[in-house]
């Protein structure tokens, strides 16, 4: 653990995280990252199914996926099958403040352990579930992975070139945001606490997360009645706001406003009267309009490269950058530099590895990866003795019974 840094934000808060592969992971490695005790909780045998998700670094047999979703952690298992294994837990949940699991709704209230039995035990304890639809409504007990949540959730339909078929966002998208929602809710529970003295349950579901993010998609069909359409890279709703084609390559340019496309015209392209057009003087005509503007944006770019396009128009005020890729990031000096966006850690099995960070900076409880990822079932002697008072012969025995 590295000495002389401040105390994170979380750092009096213990969370018993039950969660694996990647959403629940993903919450409580952020908890961590701002200074929460992460006490992950495995199945004796193979631990998180994501230990065994590539991709694998030189050949060995240490999951660079496991190992990047949950650092910060400390690593116990458990047979929550077994009575024992139930008894272990609730200890464990006397001294925690925080219980996160990404099972199937109803999996925990059926092995006692649900949110309505842990209150009884400890009643300001935050209990948050992470699912695919959440934990009531007709699609309650149905299995989703990321892929389900982007489907059904709406982004899909409006991701694609247009003309073309739907397509689904490159990144994790509802998993992600629903382990950043999991976090909101947790963090938002914590401070109820607080107030009330009393613990409570929070939900969020993946599907709900990714129609959530929708915010103007969801707004242009309840007031128009209307669906998004699939445009590519191009903003339906403001033009010229999207990419376009250089000498090189091609770059992205957001103009949200009249008063930019005024810049635009007048420093960049040296058409001063084009705003004046009726085709082109608002937002709403640009739209309507945008095969015109594309004519006239790319006519002037075609003859400079990205890097000297982008250049211009931040010249100008006018928002714009090129379309990077996480090669081109991470030598980024701004990103990859001042933002600290890529820490390493020293991982036992891996040497030196690089993570990413937090994208949430503070001023005082900075985030930091203060701990690698756990070996499965590493600190199964300390967290016991820490937090259930066993010894070392019960802990043997319990191992010995397959209960740990």
């Amino acid at each position: 653990m590295e000495q002389n840094r401040h105390p994170g934000a979380l750092s009096d808060i213990t969370v018993i995280d039950l969660t694996r592969v990647l959403s629940g992971p993903f919450a409580t490695m952020w908890l961590g990252e701002m200074g929460a005790n992460i006490i992950k909780v495995e199945i004796p045998n193979g631990g998180d199914e994501a230990r065994k998700n590539p991709p694998f670094k030189d050949g060995g047999d240490l999951s660079t996926f496991f190992v990047t979703v949950n650092r910060n952690k400390r690593s116990i298992t458990l047979n929550l099958k077994s009575e024992e294994g139930k008894a272990l837990l609730r200890e464990l949940v006397k001294k925690a403040d925080v219980v996160v699991e990404n099972f199937r709704p109803d999996v925990m209230d059926r092995l006692g352990l649900g949110y309505e039995d842990l209150r009884q035990i400890n009643d300001r304890l935050i209990y948050c579930s992470i699912s695919g639809f959440g934990s009531f409504g007709p699609y309650t007990r149905r299995p989703a992975y990321d892929v389900i949540s982007q489907a059904m959730g709406g982004i899909m339909s409006v991701t694609g070139e247009e003309g073309g078929d739907s397509l689904k966002v490159g990144a994790s998208l509802g998993d992600i945001t629903g382990g950043m929602n999991a976090v909101i809710g947790i963090l938002a529970a914590l401070h109820a606490r607080t107030i009330t003295g009393k613990g409570q349950r929070v939900e969020t579901a993946l599907v709900d997360s990714i129609i959530a993010v929708q915010q103007a998609e969801n707004n242009r069909f309840f007031v128009t009645g209307n669906t998004t359409p699939r445009t590519g890279n191009r903003y339906p709703a403001n033009c010229p706001y999207g990419t376009y084609h250089a000498k090189d390559g091609v770059f992205m340019i957001g103009v949200g406003k009249d008063e930019l496309f005024v810049k635009l015209c007048e420093q960049v392209l040296g058409m001063p009267d084009v705003p004046k057009d009726e085709r082109f003087c608002c937002i709403a005509q640009r739209t309507i309009h945008y095969r015109e503007i594309c004519e006239l944006l790319e006519g002037w770019a075609k003859d400079y490269t990205v890097d000297e396009v982008v250049d211009k128009l931040l010249a100008a005020g006018v928002p714009a950058g090129p379309i990077l890729s996480i090669a081109d990031i991470s030598k980024d000096p701004h990103f990859a530099g001042a933002r600290n966006m890529f820490p390493t850690m020293d991982q036992p099995g891996l040497g030196e590895f690089t993570v990413t960070a937090m994208p949430i900076k503070f001023s005082e409880t900075e985030t930091y990866v203060h701990r690698p990822a756990p070996m499965l079932g590493q600190h199964n002697e300390e967290v016991y003795a820490e937090l259930a008072g066993l010894t070392a012969e019960q802990l043997a025995q319990l191992k010995h019974n397959g209960t740990i």
